[in-house]
């Protein structure tokens, strides 16, 4: 596709944008302890500037520090000293063609009192939800004050260089407590009517104005529907009355997002939900307002990115994890090369590891998002040496990748007729094919370099020696965990991957061992078919060590079948048409009928297979699930960093 309508030049304001395509904020934790901006941070948006992005929105930029931290690592520009290191952040994105606007934001009722070490401020004295703290409500004089942080903060943007600001009114932060009817019950002009809930952003905008002119742009970003069936929370017709209440106070862009602090789902989804699940939304604004809008739409791709933009639904397409997935988008994108695009695989391991664990972000298919001043240089030493790797699944074909652009001759040796490798597993349950397209993405990257891929054909020391490589990356990765237990053996026993793969087909009453990701998926498709399922794991609760989000989207569609649950239960033994299980906490047994069982105990690396190599070259790399098994963003990682620091 030529892409007519996503690199055609738009206009915000003043501002004119080389294409179509706009980065979301989302947050990274990569500002230092005091909200400034780092040299990796910097090298972060810098490499989605060079990737051809028209205009980059960076992520929430606190106003306020005294009130409002939301993590330890919040970007900042509440005080002067954060002017001069957010200039060198907007100088690297202008390097590219690249505008860049600040969202500017107050957490209200979000933020976190531990690192403040007040009570948060709001509308009202309302929880944000269950189990939070009550905030305060702001007197009138707090609002004055707050209004001028942001106001005060728009002016540091302005003079750090930036093209535009965005004010934060999305996602249960201050502004969207403010819309709110749910937690704005003030019964002054700042509560009640419309008019009244957007008198605190509309003082805002023309504090800006005064102090900025009329030319410097001013967008806001807002839940378009907030998709929370509670009393009180934004639908859809709340949010156009605000929009064009917010149009009258002379605002030039509205970007539309979706959900709400009690409903993240819809602003940032799990891989069950499809492009353009929610663009309703976004063409009801379009149609109704007279300034552009920007949307997100679980954009994955420019071909969809483009059809949204001729449908008429946005004017400007918001790229959030595609950005993550493969900077490079819209470069690839115009030069005809959008089958090497890695397409983001709604895994949501970015906000794990964000909101979860409190880490930088990361993205599972993309080994250096974050990490850009770290891998900042690929070297092109290879000079056409024989490097080997074995196996194609995501971490060998990562290494081949990054080996083949380092101008190694690259062969790769897998067993099977066709690359992917544990992605031909998973991408088997229900709405996986986004895997599949990571598969064959993968595999169009290190055709396009030349690697040689021998299909069909079992590395052995023998075959690979007689290459005489410089070095060898070992990715053969790992196969079911089957514990030696009574029963293990019988016809009526499987693992997951045979079900998912279709080599075996329980029936009757089926017990499932274990309840990680796969295991769980794996009870999913039996469910489907209408089977009876028990679901036994050890732990306290289904689902150890998945990511809330995936575990509850996963655990909607399970939990409906009403499938038997024994969690807090361990395997003893099983029998022709039952399975002996033990309670953890009195050890107690329970016998449970099973005509099938499927076990989900997770997977070992292939570890005689792997050290079978090392005696082929000095330099062996053994990665992804043949070290240990692990998840995609492991594999990834590590067959990238191998070949990365592969000797040549």
């Amino acid at each position: 596709m030529s892409y007519d309508k996503l690199f055609e030049k738009g206009r915000i304001g003043t501002l004119v944008l080389k294409n179509r395509g706009i980065m979301m904020p989302m947050a990274t934790d990569l500002a230092d302890k005091n909200g400034i901006v780092t040299p990796r941070q910097i090298c972060y948006y810098q490499e989605r500037a060079k990737g051809g992005i028209g205009m980059i929105i960076n992520e929430y930029t606190g106003v306020d520090d005294v009130d409002s931290i939301p993590s330890i690592h919040n970007l900042r520009i509440a005080r002067d000293y954060h002017i001069s290191e957010m200039e060198k952040l907007t100088d690297a994105v202008h390097l590219y063609g690249c505008k860049i606007a600040a969202q500017i934001h107050h957490g209200g009722a979000t933020s976190n009192p531990n690192f403040t070490g007040r009570q948060n401020l709001a509308p009202s004295a309302v929880p944000i939800a269950d189990g939070r703290p009550v905030p305060k409500e702001m007197t009138l004089e707090d609002i004055k004050r707050v209004e001028q942080k942001f106001i005060d903060a728009a002016v540091r943007c302005q003079k750090a260089g930036y093209d535009a600001v965005e004010l934060h009114g999305a996602h249960g932060y201050l502004i969207a407590q403010f819309f709110s009817k749910y937690y704005n019950r003030r019964t002054d002009a700042y509560g009640g009517s419309v008019e009244n809930r957007c008198r605190f952003i509309a003082e805002i905008i023309a504090g800006i104005r005064a102090k900025l002119g009329s030319r410097f742009p001013i967008i806001v970003r807002m839940c378009g529907d907030e998709m929370t069936p509670v009393d009180g929370f934004l639908t859809l017709e709340d949010g156009l009355e605000i929009a064009k209440y917010l149009e009258s106070c002379g605002i030039d862009a509205i970007n539309i997002s979706n959900g709400s602090a009690r409903n993240g789902d819809a602003n940032c989804e799990p891989f069950s939900y499809q492009s353009g699940w929610k663009k309703h939304v976004a063409k009801a604004y379009k149609e109704a307002l007279h300034i552009p809008v920007i949307a997100t739409n679980t954009i994955k791709d420019p071909d969809f990115a483009e059809s949204l933009l001729e449908e008429g639904v946005c004017d400007f397409v918001g790229l959030g994890r595609s950005q993550l997935a493969d900077p490079d988008f819209m470069n690839k994108a115009k030069t005809d090369h959008a089958d090497e695009i890695r397409k983001c695989i709604g895994c949501l391991y970015c906000r794990e590891r964000v909101l979860g664990q409190g880490l930088p972000i990361r993205c599972a298919i993309n080994a250096r998002t974050a990490r850009e001043d770290v891998f900042s240089h690929i070297r092109r030493d290879g000079a056409g040496k024989t490097a080997v790797v074995v196996g194609g699944g995501p971490a060998g074909m990562e290494a081949a990748r990054v080996l083949a652009l380092r101008q190694f001759h690259v062969v790769l040796f897998e067993k099977e007729t066709k690359l992917g490798g544990t992605l031909n597993v998973a991408d088997k349950p229900a709405f996986k094919d986004k895997l599949t397209r990571l598969s064959e993405t993968m595999e169009t990257q290190i055709r396009h370099l030349g690697v040689e891929v021998r299909l069909g054909t079992a590395a052995t020391p023998e075959l690979v020696s007689a290459l005489n490589p410089v070095g060898i990356v070992v990715a053969c990765g790992a196969e079911p965990v089957i514990p030696p237990l009574p029963g293990m053996q019988q016809n009526h026993v499987c693992t997951a991957e045979d079900v998912l793969t279709g080599k075996a087909n329980p029936t009757g009453q089926v017990a499932v061992i274990g309840s990680g990701l796969t295991g769980l998926e794996t009870s999913e498709m039996l469910l489907s078919r209408g089977l009876s399922v028990s679901i036994i794991e050890m732990a306290p609760d289904m689902g150890p060590g998945i990511f809330g989000a995936i575990r509850n989207d996963e655990l909607s569609r399970i939990l409906p079948h009403n499938p038997g649950v024994y969690t807090g239960h361990k395997l003893l033994s099983i029998e022709e048409k039952t399975v002996t299980l033990e309670k953890t906490d009195d050890h107690s047994t329970v016998v449970l009928p099973a005509d099938s069982v499927v076990l989900a105990l997770g997977v070992r690396p292939r570890s005689a297979l792997a050290e079978s190599f090392e005696s082929c070259c000095p330099q062996v790399h053994i990665v992804g699930d043949a070290r240990k098994g692990g998840r995609i963003a492991t594999a990834v990682r590590e067959g990238f960093e191998a070949a990365y620091v592969f000797e040549a």
